[in-house]
């Protein structure tokens, strides 16, 4: 198509690249896998079943979404090394404190995406994401508050 208009078509045209490294994804990645492993004890020390199933919705929506992450960034940026996934340590022992925390977390992270077109899915499921967070934040917090009928 572009012999059809001549090579003045891209004249001018630079390719955006990007300058954002893996790691900013990998360190990421191990702030998610983190964030499971933190769930996964507050899940078992849970101070009520709903709270206990609520967590669990979490730690599958964190999953699902640390996945997407990591296939999508390795099909723009090539596979990542074995054995980097070493989750972040975390003392949360409210999981209410804890999801506020993933929630900073990860809108500081989509703050940080590229904006190229390459990353607008990374963008997307990211928003996604935080969109399930807010709806689990509010969720958590009826169970926090208890039935509040008459």
């Amino acid at each position: 198509m572009i012999e059809a208009f001549g090579e003045d078509l891209l004249e001018g045209f630079e390719h955006e690249t990007t300058s954002h490294s893996s790691s900013q994804f990998k360190d990421f990645l191990c702030v998610l896998e983190g964030f499971k492993t933190k769930f996964k004890n507050l899940h078992w020390s849970a101070y009520s079943n709903s709270i206990h199933v609520r967590i669990d919705e979490l730690i599958d929506e964190i999953s699902d979404y640390q996945d997407i992450l990591a296939e999508e960034v390795q099909g723009i940026e090539g596979q990542f090394e074995p054995n980097f996934l070493k989750g972040t340590n975390f003392d949360f022992t409210c999981p209410h404190e804890a999801i506020n925390n993933l929630i900073s977390r990860t809108d500081t992270f989509y703050s940080k995406l590229p904006q190229t077109s390459d990353y607008a899915g990374v963008r997307s499921e990211c928003e996604a994401f935080i969109t399930q967070l807010h709806k689990l934040k509010y969720l958590f917090n009826l169970c926090k508050r208890g039935y509040a009928g008459n």
